[in-house]
């Protein structure tokens, strides 16, 4: 059964085309055949009428054991050799190596979904069924079946030969089994089977789930078995065991089967640990990795695994590097804080008199290990304390001792050996509560460990841990790329389909309707308020309006007409569907659905009502008021607080009802005025289903538990979205994303699901209260599987160290199994996807922008009205005549409007096509960030002022902005922006610039004061006048020298840095404080003549109009307002100190005088509105759940405590007046907590913990034990409390925060293109930037000469030792080992292993010691060319100096500076970092990024300095509560510094927060304690926090360096790393260069640039990718066309330059593209001089046309002599026979055979040994043969290098084959 497309039947789309199609190179490939068709072509024009499907049989299987055959005869035929001819003096080869390379057709690869060319041609009838292979690439004997799939028709490949040995594909079972193991409802049933079983799963305790487990097991087994003969087990290709997910399956069943068998042998036994070797246990874990079945069934997700398993190359790299680095912080760890944090405050022994029975040894021995005798801090912890200067010091009357007891939090948290290090050192690059481990390492070593903490949290989390996000998001990007690029293939053919039928569909309607020519149809609109008649003329849009329900609005002349014509004609009555924006007076538009017509009798007045209705309803005004209700309803709905006074709820309840019964209106109005159209619509249904909440909360308000359905009423904050275009933006990114995620969520939730059933089936009876002691068993536990769920999400949310330290109590290590993959999985790379998603989301929509701008015009029509309606009354009241349009004047509007996307679709068009992707949502023009920095910057006071300008700019001459870039960009060099910073220069070349700058005086006053020219005129005249332009002319030279700006530089930093020293310690140092009092009056007049100077310089015009200089003039008042504090002495008064503190912020004016600061500030200024308004829109989202919070939990968080704070069991109290009647008898207190939900700004508070994951434990605790209002809380009391947290996580915390880092992002790279590139990059393809940065790299680059062997024997032996790769290996190796001798050091070592370590240590030492010296010695002063030596070098001395120190110093110096020195030694595992190529290119990339970094690091310090010393003015006085002590405190700039340093991570801000909540009774009001001898004095806070400042404080720092700072620092990360990898995804990179030339050094030993032709092939063979090709390589070589010189040599140059062209493939050439390449070739000149003075003689293309026709003209000779001997052979013969005749009866006819036969030999062996012809070309080619022997090849005599491809002869005769046979 066949089945072809028929010979009439053209309109077959065939998979490619008959004539052959374009391929994406711009080759035509040859037409498809289908593979089962015969080679031949003649005679079987049937074959070529398009693809067809044929079933699997025998003959099939023959045709291809013959293919294979012929494919081999023909490669043994050519020995594997290019065949080449000469065609008109052009090469052709027979073969093409590209699409011999070809293995596959990417389209129909295992598990597509089969091509539309492919699936229009195919039948039902095949489905399941075997059929002849169709990709014509596979080599392999396979076939095919086809199978649909939730309506796709997906390829499943089989390999044909005998399934388990003896089912062929024919065979009814085999065939059967095909059919099975493809069909749709089979993988239904195995999905349906796996969801089940997951259920079971999580129920481990159920006695049904063992019994289940049988029945699932057998489905399975089912379906292993079905697979199995479907597909063979493992020999060939697409079998069962090749494919990685059925191992998985695989793996499962056999365990399964493992622990059945172990069970039933097992003697049966109750106890869970029977004591027997083996616990089943743990095999049956595997069972949870059914779950991973789904993956392989479904094929979406298949993708997203696919897209990780891509990037899991780079990731593992990246992996690498972590770990790696992690290794040399924990063996810095282990060498510098081994066993300090064991150092507790232990108390004085008191006076001891030894007894026989116990000496004093023992005593203090028994004393010092009694806990009792330990110093607890108020959470009952030891503290820890240290002896190091600096360190945390014990209180009085204990002393600091080392090693005694336990290392804290349980013995977990320690440097004590390698295991523990590496814990410890990953908590803290994961930032898990790492606040902990630096305090106490701060407390025990002093704070100048804050450096190793900087370098692990800046270096280790921020740069490693984001590199994996750079990493998963372009992997991600990749992938979105290549399914994006599918999809718009599709909707292309699509496109050209549907145009089609819509060109026939417009004829037919042209022909129906005349008299509609003109109009544009309307039709009704699509789900996102945008109008669906994308078909729109301009004019008609430009006239006609949108309102936010989508439809279109009459304009206003139709809605006159309407109003004016009531009666007398008939009206006219028009479908909706046909209806313009303009409509005839008189015309009725019907929006009904068609039965209304028939039978309503009132149909006309209804539709004049209907009309009527849309009218009002598509006025702006209309929109304008909804909007406004849903703005005064959210501001009602969060005014609710607890104990709000009865008026307020009955206002509350009033709104409520109010604002429902317009709402409802609102609803019933639309749905009358649009009719049938309305559900088309999202926002309507939206509308709609809020409507019918709030009615239904109304009839249920009095029922208990439906608060649930109030919530719903918050969703009208959404509908704001319809009139806010970035909240729109925002929800629709958050929208599409959600679809985008929806295979990646479902990632998620199996990961979740299995690691949280892993937990369940290993802990479930660990966590009992016996190992937990009276701590109880912990809230978070792996119990039940709700809360190993909840475990496992908060492990996601990145908090794991402190939940592990539960398990390790519960379970010992056996918790790293679950607790790290899920770590790194989830936490790393799942997470990460989600990122690089809603970055990919936020990326595309914000370029769709330009389309939504109908809503902000509905709203500015709304203004405009309005505006006119009071200017039309203010006119009429000055009675100034004027003509008042009923209609807005199309003009005036746009006017309104001003910059809205209303003029023309064309120019929505160009924004998007160039536009910057956006953050803020406003569609900006193509240069928009360029034209706000090339309008003047200095006249405007920021940014968006020249934002607003460049605007204007652009409407007056937008037509004529694009005619004149070419010119634009050359004036744009001259033009400097406001920073003084030349555009697209940078930054360093700026100096000389300056200097040559002509002085300019401008105008003292603002222009309205200048007005009068003649006065002004008459004073510039004056000679007063003349003298004050002098001495302004002078000013203005003084101000603006360099040596001016830097003594105010100087200035600047001497004043902050005497703020530095104002502490609480001052008092104690009375010179320093007269000192500063003395500076601080120097400063003030200092700035005050500097501010003076510049007013006369600038005059004020210029001077207030910069936004640096006005920040000036305030910081300067201020300080002169609080040195008149000072001196009326009213520092005591708050006001007066409040004024001082703000004197913190004169740091910010360094910004404007510190070139790369203010880069980055001005960046961040850039990005501020953006970020603003994504904020805004965040405060919206977080609005609702704070709303939701306040219904759900307001005065919910209050309880009764007991004297020592803990909280009281509902059993003792059970409500508020219990707790308050108790109070005085047993000192009980009801207290509320400090983060509550009371109201909404509380809410918003505490939402803010819950989005940083700090403090948001205890924000949970209080919630999931809240009861009620007034009532104690009971634990666990409200369980599911806690999915309204995890909602807040993912849509408030993961989606709005991660949208503040794609803001920033985004605005950072619009920055970059502004200052990097030079002007002609604009004009330049992505394709020929890569080439010409490929080249810029090329030109830095020249071959080396090899450092030649010593003449000396000796020295000659150590050369080859020092060069040798070996030598390199045994050393790499030698490291490896030091590292594990490092790690093998751990606490309390034994004496015998202390020695052995030190033995090793010296051996090492030892070993690179001589390595330097065997280096030293071989390569002489070469050595210390090369960077990685000098480092060895150093390395080595630094061992040996501490190694001799360490002996000789043991006695005098502190073991702690010895440990220092043990350091160094780490310096050696960095060697390996020499190795390792991607690690190399990873830490390039930080390399890169270091210059930026540091701009960034330099604003973090800044703004850390002005915060560090505002908190020390407000809080350093606050009372000293935990978490709060001596060494975390805001007492000194030192403490604040170092706890900013640590906030800046916002880790532990909560606890810190929450001590500036501390209020009376808790502390005094009026005084202040101070810090030494605890003397009391007047201060106005006392010794209380202040909650506002505090909050403020908090909020704010964590806001400014959390999320913009530190975000900055990631993009910055992302960017360069993106760039490091295009250099590779270009192909080429620095290091290929490097590799180029030391492969080049071999064949070119003394670097004369130069290599022989010969050598060539084999140089590029040794070559590795992406530069080399491997051989044979002869063709690509030949295409080069490289020029060779005299001496048959080519230059090193042109051979790179050939290389880099072929890896980046045809660039085309435009004229600024040569012009660019014109510079690079003179560039070339003057690096390679020997290139230029060569001449050229040929090039491999002439050498290889010489070659063949050399070999054709040896063929045609041999042909023509071969002929010629077979004439005389046939004459002989002839003559022979004649000579017979006359012989024959003397001979016999046996003898006169052998005869001749004798002779034809002769004849045949003399021609073959007959010389060849002597032409000088093949002279030569045999000499070239003969002579070469080449470095790699000097085995092979007599074959030439170039290999030359076997050529025959061009015409060969027919039959010639046969006659040579002869």
């Amino acid at each position: 059964m066949e089945m072809k497309g028929k010979d009439g039947d053209k309109n077959h789309l065939s998979p490619f085309d008959q004539n052959g199609t374009q391929g994406k190179d711009g080759r035509i490939s040859p037409s498809w055949r289908p593979p089962s068709a015969k080679s031949s072509r003649v005679g079987d024009e049937e074959e070529e009428t398009g693809p067809r499907f044929r079933l699997y049989d025998k003959r099939s299987w023959e045709d291809q054991v013959q293919k294979e055959r012929d494919a081999q005869r023909k490669l043994d035929k050519n020995n594997g050799k290019a065949v080449a001819h000469l065609v008109d003096g052009e090469l052709k080869f027979e073969d093409d190596e590209e699409e011999a390379r070809k293995t596959r057709d990417p389209t129909l690869q295992e598990g597509n979904i089969l091509p539309d060319e492919l699936s229009e041609v195919f039948t039902v009838d095949y489905y399941g069924k075997p059929l002849e292979e169709i990709d014509k690439y596979i080599k392999d004997k396979t076939f095919v079946a086809i199978a649909p799939r939730f309506s796709n028709k997906y390829i499943h490949r089989f390999t044909a030969t005998k399934a388990l040995g003896c089912l062929t594909p024919w065979n009814p079972v085999r065939k059967l089994a095909v059919y099975i193991a493809t069909n749709q409802f089979f993988d239904y049933l195995v999905i349906l089977t796996i969801l089940c079983n997951c259920v079971f799963l999580a129920m481990p305790d159920d006695p049904a789930s063992e019994t289940a487990e049988y029945v699932f097991l057998g489905i399975y087994t089912l379906e292993c078995i079905v697979k199995l003969t479907a597909r063979g087990l493992i020999i060939n290709k697409f079998t069962y065991l090749r494919d990685p997910w059925n191992w998985l399956d695989f793996v499962v069943i056999i365990s399964a089967y493992v622990t059945i068998i172990i069970d039933f042998t097992s003697s049966p036994s109750t106890g869970e640990d029977d004591g027997s070797v083996f616990n089943p246990q743990m095999l049956r874990t595997f069972r949870v990795l059914r779950a991973l079945k789904t993956v392989s069934i479904v094929p979406g997700l298949k993708t997203i695994v696919g897209a990780l398993l891509r990037a899991f190359k780079l990731l593992f790299e990246v992996i690498i590097l972590t770990t790696f680095c992690l290794m040399i912080f924990a063996l810095f760890g282990l060498q510098v804080y081994v066993g300090i944090l064991r150092q507790k405050c232990v108390a004085n022994i008191p006076e001891y008199n030894a007894t026989p029975s116990k000496s004093y040894l023992a005593y203090y021995d028994e004393w010092i290990k009694n806990d009792a005798n330990w110093y607890q801090d108020g959470e009952g912890e030891y503290l820890i304390c240290g002896n190091a200067s600096a360190a945390g010091s014990c209180p009085s009357g204990y002393t600091c001792l080392p090693d005694i007891g336990e290392n804290p939090n349980f013995g977990y948290t320690s440097f004590d050996h390698f295991g523990w290090a590496m814990l410890t050192s990953f908590q803290l690059i994961t930032l898990d509560f790492w606040e902990d481990t630096y305090n106490k390492v701060i407390r025990a070593m002093g704070p100048w460990n804050v450096l190793f903490f900087v370098i692990v949290v800046f270096f280790g989390s921020f740069y490693l841990i984001n590199l994996m996000l750079a990493v998963v998001a372009m992997s991600y990007e990749e992938e979105a790329v290549n399914t994006n690029r599918e999809k718009e293939e599709k909707e292309r053919k699509e496109a050209a389909k549907d145009k089609l039928k819509k060109e026939a569909a417009a004829d037919k309607a042209k022909a129906d309707k005349e008299v509609a020519k003109d109009s544009t149809k309307w039709k009704p609109p699509k789900e996102d308020g945008k109008q669906s008649n994308g078909t729109n003329n301009n004019k008609d849009s430009k006239d006609s309006k949108v309102s936010s329900s989508g439809i279109h609005l009459g304009d206003n002349d139709g809605d006159l007409s309407t109003k004016t014509k009531s009666s007398k004609p008939p009206p006219k009555i028009i479908k909706g569907e046909e209806s313009t924006g303009r409509n005839e007076p008189g015309t009725l538009v019907d929006r009904n659905h068609s039965c209304m017509g028939k039978c309503c009798y009132c149909f006309i007045p209804w539709l004049r009502l209907q009309n009527l209705v849309f009218i009002f309803v598509s006025d702006p005004l209309f929109d304008l008021f909804i909007t406004l209700c849903i703005g005064v309803n959210t501001i009602f709905m969060g005014l609710e607080y607890h104990n709000m006074p009865d008026q307020l709820v009955t206002a509350t309840t009033v709104a409520n009802i109010v604002f429902t019964v317009i709402f409802t209106l609102e609803a019933v109005l639309k749905l009358t005025a649009f009719g049938k159209f309305y559900f088309s619509n999202g926002w309507n249904n939206f509308d709609l289903v809020i409507v019918a909440a709030s009615w239904i909360d109304f009839g249920l308000a009095d029922l208990d538990g439906v608060s649930v359905i109030r919530t719903f009423r918050l969703l009208r904050v959404f509908k704001l979205a319809q009139s806010w275009r970035t909240m729109r933006v925002l929800l629709s990114i958050i929208m599409s994303t959600l679809g985008a995620l929806g295979n990646l969520t479902v990632i998620l939730v199996i990961i979740i699901y299995i690691f949280a059933v892993i937990g369940l089936q290993l802990f479930r009876k660990s966590y009992t209260a016996d190992k937990f002691g009276e701590d109880g068993v912990p809230r978070w536990n792996f119990n039940t599987f709700f809360h190993a769920l909840m475990l496992i999400f908060r492990i996601l949310c990145g908090e794991w160290i402190e939940e592990l330290w539960n398990c390790m109590r519960a379970a010992d290590e056996l918790c790293m199994v679950v607790f790290l993959p899920t770590l790194v999985f989830g936490y790393f790379i799942v997470l990460n996807l989600f990122l690089a998603l809603l970055l990919n989301a936020f990326g595309s929509e914000s370029l769709k922008g330009s389309d939504d701008n109908e809503e902000e015009d509905k709203l500015a029509l709304a203004f405009g009205k309005i505006k006119r309606f009071c200017c039309c009354c203010c006119n009429r009241f000055k009675k100034t005549p004027r003509t008042a349009s009923v209609g807005p004047d199309d003009i005036d509007e746009e006017k309104q409007i001003g910059m809205t996307d209303l003029d023309s679709d064309t120019k929505d068009k160009k924004a998007i096509a160039n536009g910057t992707l956006k953050a803020n949502g406003i569609n900006h023009d193509k240069g928009e960030v360029d034209k706000a920095f090339d309008a003047k910057r200095d006249k405007f006071s920021d940014f968006d002022a020249a934002r607003k300008a460049s605007k204007a700019k652009d409407s007056t001459a937008s037509n004529a902005g694009s005619t004149s870039k070419a010119g634009e960009t050359k004036d744009k060099k001259d033009k400097k922006d406001k920073d003084g910073m030349a555009l697209g220069d940078e930054a360093n070349d700026m100096d000389d610039d300056d200097e040559n700058k002509e002085t300019v005086v401008e105008d003292c006053l603002p222009g309205f004061c200048m007005s009068n020219h003649a006065l002004w005129s008459d004073f510039d005249e004056s000679s007063f006048g003349k003298k004050w332009y002098k001495l302004r002319y002078t000013m203005c030279k003084i101000v603006e020298h360099k040596a001016f700006e830097y003594s105010i530089l100087v200035c600047i930093a001497l004043s902050s840095m005497s703020l530095a020293f104002e502490d609480v310690y001052l008092y104690t140092r009375p010179e320093l404080e007269a000192a500063l009092y003395y500076s601080n009056i120097v400063f003030a007049v200092l700035f005050t003549i500097e501010m003076l100077m510049k007013w006369i310089a600038l005059g004020f015009k210029k001077y207030f109009t910069s936004f640096w200089t006005i920040l000036d003039f305030f910081i300067v008042v201020i300080s002169l307002a609080s040195l008149i504090a000072d001196a009326a002495g009213g520092e005591d008064i708050s006001a007066f100190r409040s004024l001082r503190t703000l004197r913190a912020f004169r740091p910010l004016r360094a910004i404007s005088r510190w070139q790369s600061m203010r880069i980055v500030v001005n960046a961040l200024m850039l990005a501020i509105p953006a970020i603003l308004n994504v904020l805004v829109v965040c405060m919206v989202f977080w609005l609702i759940f704070s709303i939701m919070g306040v219904q759900f939990l307001s005065g919910r968080f209050y309880k009764c405590k007991d004297a020592s704070g803990e909280v009281l069991l509902p059993s003792v109290v059970a409500n508020k007046s219990q707790c308050l009647a108790m109070a005085s008898t047993h000192n009980y207190t009801w207290v509320n907590s400090n983060i509550n939900f009371d109201n909404v700004l509380s809410g918003y508070l505490a939402l803010f913990q819950v989005a940083t994951y700090e403090g948001w434990m205890e924000v949970m605790d209080d919630a999931v034990d809240s009861t009620d209002v007034d009532k104690q809380p009971s634990f666990e009391n409200n369980l599911y409390m806690y999915l309204y947290f995890v909602a807040f996580i993912i849509f408030g915390s993961f989606f709005t925060l991660n949208l503040i880092i794609g803001v920033i992002i985004d605005n950072f790279n619009a920055l970059k293109k502004k200052y990097d590139g030079s002007a002609l990059d604009m004009f330049l393809t992505q394709g020929q930037k890569n080439y010409m940065n490929t080249l810029k790299k090329l030109g830095s680059k020249k071959p080396q000469k090899t450092i030649k062997r010593p003449k000396a024997a000796c020295q000659a032996v150590f050369y080859d030792v020092a060069v040798s790769t070996k030598f390199d290996l045994c050393i790499v190796v030698v490291i490896f080992m030091n590292m594990i001798a490092m790690a093998v050091d751990h606490y309390k070592m034994t004496k015998y292993v202390s020695n052995i370590l030190d033995i090793l240590n010296i051996l090492f030492t030892t070993i690179f010691t001589l390595e330097s010296v065997i280096k030293i010695i071989g390569l002489r002063h070469h050595y210390f060319r090369q960077p990685w030596n000098v480092f060895d070098f150093v390395v080595v001395v630094v061992s040996l100096v501490s190694i001799i120190l360490e002996d000789l110093l043991a006695s005098i110096f502190n073991p702690t500076l010895l440990r220092v020195f043990r350091v160094f030694r780490i310096g050696r595992v960095l060697r390996l970092i020499k190795a390792a190529k991607g690690i190399r290119k990873l830490l390039f990339a930080l390399i890169i990024s270091l210059p930026a970094l540091i701009n960034i690091g330099a604003l973090l310090c800044l703004i850390m300095y002005i915060y560090a010393i505002i908190g020390m003015s407000l809080f350093g006085n606050m009372k000293i509560e935990l978490p709060l002590d001596d060494t975390v405190n805001f007492q000194t700039f030192a403490s604040s510094f170092v706890l900013l340093l640590r906030l800046s991570t916002s880790a532990g801000w909560n606890d810190i927060l929450e001590t500036m909540y501390l209020q009376p009774p808790d502390c005094d009001p009026d005084y202040a304690t101070r810090p030494e001898g605890g003397e009391k004095f007047k201060y106005s806070t006392g010794d209380c926090g202040s909650p506002a400042f505090g909050v403020f404080y908090m909020v704010s720092y964590i806001l400014i360096i959390f999320l913009v700072v530190i975000n900055m620092y990631i993009a910055i990360i992302l960017e360069n790393f993106n760039q490091a990898h295009e250099a590779e995804e270009v192909g080429i990179t620095e290091d290929d260069f490097d590799e180029f030339y030391v492969v080049w050094e071999k064949y070119d030993p003394l670097a004369t640039q130069f290599i022989k032709y010969e050598h060539l092939s084999h140089f590029v063979g040794d070559l590795d990718p992406p530069l080399g090709i491997p051989r044979p390589n002869e063709i690509a070589l030949v295409a080069f066309d490289l020029p060779i010189v005299e001496g048959d040599k080519i230059h090193c140059l042109d051979v790179l330059i050939a290389l880099c062209k072929n890896v980046l493939g045809r660039v085309e050439e435009t004229e600024e593209f040569k012009e660019l390449k014109s510079q690079m070739e003179e560039k070339f000149q003057e690096t390679f001089p020997t290139r230029v003075n060569t001449s050229k003689t040929s090039s491999t293309m002439q050498k290889k046309k010489e070659d063949v026709a050399a070999k054709t003209l040896q063929n045609a000779w041999r042909t023509f002599k071969t002929q010629k001997q077979l004439r005389n052979l046939t004459k002989m013969a002839m003559q022979k026979a004649e000579a017979d005749e006359n012989e024959k009866n003397s001979k016999t006819r046996g003898a006169s055979l052998a005869n001749l036969g004798k002779r034809l030999n002769s004849a045949l062996s003399n021609f073959f040994s007959s010389s060849r012809p002597s032409s000088a070309t093949s002279r030569h080619s045999i000499k070239s043969q003969t002579t070469v022997t080449t470095p790699g090849n000097s085995q092979r005599k007599s074959k030439s290098t170039l290999q030359v491809p076997a050529v025959g002869p061009i015409y060969p005769a027919k039959g010639s084959d046969k006659e040579l046979e002869l």
